[in-house]
């Protein structure tokens, strides 16, 4: 009985290190430009198109993270220093 539970572990466990390794392959087109950004003063605007219609957000500086326009992604507001570094992470 015991060498069956070993056997069978065994075999679990081969499963589990053949599923760790691959290759996945994606292909497609974006078929939307990607959101700009433009620095005032006081902020940062952020527009982002949609089917062909532009929607801006304007983007304080003393908040962490805000949504994109169309619930695109996230904008991060980090400061180092004096710099404020703004990053977009699209979903």
């Amino acid at each position: 009985m015991c060498k069956v539970l070993v056997l069978l572990s065994g075999l679990m466990m081969l499963q589990t290190a053949m599923a760790a390794d691959g290759t996945i392959s994606f292909s497609g087109a974006i078929v939307e430009p990607s959101c700009t950004t433009a620095t005032q003063l006081q902020g940062t605007s952020v527009t982002c198109t949609r089917e062909g219609v532009d929607k801006v957000r304007t983007i304080a500086l003393n908040q962490s993270q805000q949504a994109l326009p169309y619930q695109l992604g996230t904008v991060r507001v980090k400061s180092v220093n004096n710099l404020k570094f703004i990053e977009v992470t699209y979903k």
